[in-house]
C-alpha cells in the first residue's frame, strides 16, 4: 500500500470518528435541552398553580357567600309576600260577616261541627252551641232543620263560625272561621311557597331575561 493511501485510510478512520463523536454529543445535547424543557415546563406549572390556587380558593368562597346571600334574601322575599297574602284572606275573613254570601257558609260551618261531635256522642244526646250575638238571627232561621237536639248559648266573639261541645265539656269542636283559617295555614304556606318559585322560574326563563343575559 502506498504512503498516500495510508494516509487516506488514516484520515477516513478520523473523519468516522469524529462525526460519531459529533452525533453523540448532538444527541446528548438535544436530551439535555428537552430534559431541561420538561423541568422548566413543570417548575413554570408548579409556580402557576401556587400563584393561582390562593386565587381559585378566595373566588370559590365568594361565589359561595354570594349564593348563599341570594337565597336568604329570596327566602325573606318569598315570606315576607306569603305572610303578606295571608294577612289580606285574615282581613278578608275577618268582615267576611258582611258578605252575601255569609249566611250559607254560617249554616255549614254549624252543620259540620254538630255532625262531628254527635258522631263522637251517645244517641239523643244534647249538642251544645256557642255562637256570636251577631249571628243569632241567622243561626235561629238554620238549626230547626238540623236533626239534633240543640242548646245555644251567644256568648262567642269570632269572625264567624260556632263551637259544639258535650255537656260535660270533654268533645269540643271548633269550626269558627279563625280556626279553619289556622288549620289551613301550612297548607296555604307550601302553596303559596310553590306559586312564588314556579313564578321565579318563570321569570328567569322568560325571553325578556335571556335577551337581558343575553
Amino acid at each position: 500500500m502506498s504512503l498516500v493511501a495510508i494516509l487516506e485510510a488514516i484520515r477516513a478512520t478520523g473523519d468516522a470518528q469524529i462525526t460519531e463523536v459529533e452525533q453523540h454529543a448532538y444527541a446528548q445535547t438535544r436530551q439535555i435541552l428537552a430534559e431541561a424543557q420538561t423541568v422548566s415546563r413543570e417548575q413554570r406549572e408548579e409556580t402557576r398553580a401556587a400563584t393561582l390556587s390562593p386565587a381559585y380558593r378566595e373566588r370559590a368562597r365568594i361565589l359561595h357567600r354570594a349564593r348563599l346571600e341570594s337565597l336568604r334574601i329570596i327566602g325573606n322575599a318569598r315570606d315576607a309576600l306569603i305572610n303578606a297574602a295571608l294577612g289580606q284572606t285574615r282581613g278578608r275573613l275577618a268582615g267576611f260577616r258582611n258578605n252575601p254570601a255569609y249566611p250559607q257558609v254560617l249554616e255549614q260551618l254549624a252543620r259540620q261541627a254538630v255532625e262531628e261531635l254527635q258522631a263522637c256522642l251517645e244517641l239523643e244526646e244534647v249538642v251544645y252551641l256557642e255562637a256570636d250575638p251577631r249571628d243569632q238571627a241567622i243561626l235561629e232561621s238554620v238549626l230547626s232543620t238540623f236533626k239534633a237536639e240543640l242548646q245555644v248559648d251567644y256568648t262567642l266573639e269570632c269572625w264567624g263560625g260556632v263551637v259544639a261541645r258535650s255537656q260535660d265539656r270533654r268533645i269540643t269542636v271548633i269550626n269558627t272561621l279563625e280556626a279553619r283559617l289556622e288549620r289551613a295555614i301550612p297548607y296555604l304556606r307550601r302553596c303559596l311557597s310553590a306559586e312564588f318559585e314556579r313564578d321565579a322560574g318563570e321569570s328567569e326563563t322568560s325571553p325578556a331575561s335571556a335577551g337581558a343575559s343575553a
